[in-house]
């Protein structure tokens, strides 16, 4: 790290330079090559909704596959046979969008031919309610609310496609009509911007604001932003490069801008704040930058690592859309720290002393030198910890507990539209049509029998005489549709419960698990649950299979490091174990908000529902990646302490009171990011920031505050206890660096003789 910090000082225009370099020319790269391609790729192996997929595309019904959308048509004013005018142009276009498979509404249905499902319209048309049954039953018994459901090719439609859809139906919305998009298909329109300040500039505003306040110096405010941009601007490049390479889901930009912001101005933070306490303790400029990444730039080095391999612990999961989020956004924490130990270095050693407020810099110049005082809140909060540690210990373990109470009752699944924001049109579609058909419509499942008994009417007959006596089936909604040449039937049913309730999903279970094999065991025809909510069961199923493996493998990989950094058992133990208090700390309070529902409505994300099930996973790889670094920060001082004294007790109340307040001005910061996604479009995005920023909130002001410091006051000496067979084989990796001159007379800086 030395030689880092010396030769980022001595080159440091050509580090700037490259940084920009970098900048513009991924950038430049990354448009000429037509920008980022986002897109989903939603596949769960060996699942029965990855078989469901499977056997429809080999029989050549990717049409009836793939994601479907719902346009709701109501009129305030008579019926809606009366106004069937006004939607035949947009019905009529609708076979121009090139991914839709087919559409039904109440006045006729098409197959889209070019895409190769079928050919020609059927129906009533303009001239009335249409001809079949199915086109019957899409208008409300009023006769007022009318739904047209699409069917598109593909499992997912992006925005451009949903905006051409919409446009469609624009002329119809004149006086007494309403036109409303709901369904999957259209949900990215809920996640469109609704307007005001967007929650990344709102969190960079809030960083600016505190920043100041901490440095109360223009050069120590923007240096620590200048340096999350730098990593921002290449790191969001080379996230759209790769979305050409992998698939890269569409959310995976906003993480990522997240994680940057947030990780990146605090990484920053901690190498400036130890830059400016060598500064005021007399040592020269540029010894003060080389001390500072030898020292905080390790731990900035170290704990930037812990998070790249827990974001990346994703890809262990074997979901596929996850893969590009994790590899993106571990890029845009790699990009932070090497931000933090290049440019960083180059812009301190460019701005000299200028990262001190003027008192402070008059002060030296005068030759003011500050000694090892420490005085203020945070050194006599580390003395009362130091005094009665067992209280504070005590006093945090019961609110982590209390805390952690609703995270027993996590419920996985997806959430529905009745939860999306209020004046999000999915969410208005979503309620007129639970005010039309009742709101169980809105979670329609299917039936899928493939093998030569899909065109025995008999077999059929027993399907859905079987669903009609399932409790939590509305009977009347049952009816089966052969697909003529091939061997594939579809049975359409509405359970009698919205899609989220835990009963849909039970009804699923109990289909797959208990009615279904007294149909089909001991034929060749095998019948399937396909539709929403049994993609969400089969999600759910995936990850929860999966999540013990992926936690070993995150709290395995991290205790490792820290094993070797530290050279001590009971660190990287009590690390471990503060990270899953911090996380079922922070599940806890997701859960109270957004599946209890307590609050949720001030927040505009409905009554409450069940947790989606990757979140999580996600939310667990983050929040440990972000906890090792506090504890890092926290516990490198410490080490450095004892190893230059030998005094466990001093050394931990030293190092707290160091440390202390630049950890929570850090979390502040964190928060502020975080919190900032609070007033983001969609309840995940929300989620991400009550979650994220909560879990910063205990695990600072909480954990490495009070419990963890009072836990090594009273662990004693047995912190830095290492079997001597362990000592003998590990390699030794130092991430509390030498303080070179920790225990030297100041030396005159050529800084001091500037005006």
């Amino acid at each position: 790290m030395t030689t880092l910090a010396r030769l980022a000082i001595r080159y440091r225009w050509w580090v700037i330079a490259a940084w920009i370099g970098a900048i513009v020319g991924l950038q430049l790269i990354s448009a000429a090559v037509g920008g980022a391609t986002y897109r989903n790729d939603f596949r769960l192996p060996h699942t029965e909704t990855q078989t469901v997929s499977n056997l429809l595309n080999a029989a050549h019904l990717t049409g009836t596959s793939g994601t479907s959308g719902t346009v709701v048509a109501h009129s305030t004013r008579g019926t809606l046979t009366a106004r069937t005018a006004q939607l035949t142009p947009a019905l009529a276009k609708l076979c121009t969008v090139a991914s839709m498979a087919s559409y039904t509404s109440p006045f006729g249905a098409a197959s889209c031919a070019a895409r190769g499902v079928g050919a020609g319209a059927t129906g009533g048309g303009a001239a009335g309610v249409g001809n079949t049954a199915a086109e019957k039953a899409l208008l409300s018994k009023a006769g007022t609310t009318g739904l047209i459901e699409l069917q598109f090719v593909g499992n997912e439609v992006d925005s451009a496609t949903a905006d051409k859809v919409t446009a469609f139906f624009d002329t119809a919305t004149r006086s007494g009509m309403q036109i409303e998009f709901t369904g999957n298909a259209f949900q990215v329109l809920s996640q469109k911007s609704s307007g005001g300040v967007p929650p990344e500039v709102f969190g960079f505003l809030a960083a600016l604001i505190i920043l100041a306040l901490v440095f109360r110096t223009v050069a120590g405010t923007v240096l620590p932003l200048i340096s999350a941009i730098a990593a921002l601007g290449t790191g969001l490049a080379l996230i759209a490069l790769l979305s050409h390479a992998i698939s890269v889901a569409d959310f995976a930009t906003q993480l990522a801008t997240l994680m940057v912001l947030g990780v990146g101005i605090d990484y920053a933070l901690f190498v400036v704040s130890r830059h400016r306490r060598n500064l005021v303790a007399g040592v020269p400029v540029n010894d003060s930058i080389v001390i500072s990444l030898d020292t905080s730039g390790r731990s900035v080095l170290f704990a930037g690592m812990t998070v790249v391999i827990a974001i990346l612990g994703l890809c262990a999961l074997g979901v596929s859309f996850l893969y590009g989020v994790s590899i993106g956004t571990a890029i845009g924490v790699a990009l932070t720290m090497l931000a933090s130990l290049t440019l960083l270095p180059a812009l301190l050693s460019l701005f000299g002393l200028k990262v001190l407020p003027r008192r402070q810099r008059r002060a030296l110049r005068a030759g003011s030198v500050h000694g090892d005082e420490h005085t203020g809140v945070w050194a006599r909060w580390a003395r009362l910890i130091e005094r009665r540690p067992i209280v504070p210990a005590l006093a945090a373990g019961v609110v982590i507990m209390m805390l952690a109470i609703p995270f027993f009752s996590i419920r996985l699944g997806s959430s529905d539209q009745g939860n999306d924001p209020a004046g999000t049109t999915t969410r208005k579609g979503y309620d007129l049509v639970a005010a039309a058909f009742g709101a169980s419509y809105n979670g329609k499942l299917e039936l899928v029998a493939d093998g030569p008994d899909a065109s025995n009417p008999a077999f059929l007959d027993k399907l859905t005489s079987l669903l009609k006596h399932t409790d939590g089936v509305v009977a009347s909604s049952v009816s089966a549709q052969p697909v003529p040449h091939t061997s594939v039937a579809f049975v359409n049913f509405t359970p009698t419960t919205t899609p989220q309730d835990a009963r849909t999903t039970d009804l699923v279970k109990n289909l797959r698990s208990t009615a279904l094999p007294t149909i089909d065991n001991g034929t060749s025809t095998k019948v399937y649950v396909f539709g929403g909510t049994a993609i969400n069961v089969d999600f759910a199923k995936v990850l929860s299979a999966k999540m013990p493996l992926f936690f070993a493998l995150v709290i395995g990989l991290s205790f490792l490091l820290l094993v070797l950094a530290f050279r001590s058992l009971v660190i990287p133990l009590t690390a471990a174990a503060m990270n899953l208090l911090a996380a079922g700390a922070s599940f806890g309070v997701v859960v109270a908000i957004f599946q209890w529902g307590w609050g949720s409505q001030a927040l505009g994300i409905g009554s409450g529902g069940p947790i989606e099930p990757f979140l999580p996973v996600m939310f667990f790889a983050i929040l440990f990646g972000l906890s090792m670094d506090y504890q890092v920060f926290l516990v490198s001082r410490m080490k450095e302490e004892w190893t230059n004294t030998g005094d466990t007790q001093r050394a931990i109340t030293l190092g707290q009171a160091e440390t202390g307040g630049v950890i929570t001005a850090a979390a502040i910061i964190m928060i502020a990011v975080f919190g900032g996604f609070v007033f983001g479009d969609g309840r995940v995005i929300k989620l991400f920031g009550i979650g994220l920023g909560g879990a910063i909130l205990i695990d600072a002001f909480v954990l490495r505050t009070v419990l963890v410091p009072s836990l090594m006051h009273l662990f004693g000496k047995w912190n830095w206890w290492y079997p001597p067979v362990l000592d003998k084989i590990t390699p030794r990796l130092s991430i509390e660096g030498e303080d070179p001159l920790a225990h030297s007379e100041p030396t005159p800086d050529p800084e001091l003789t500037r005006t």
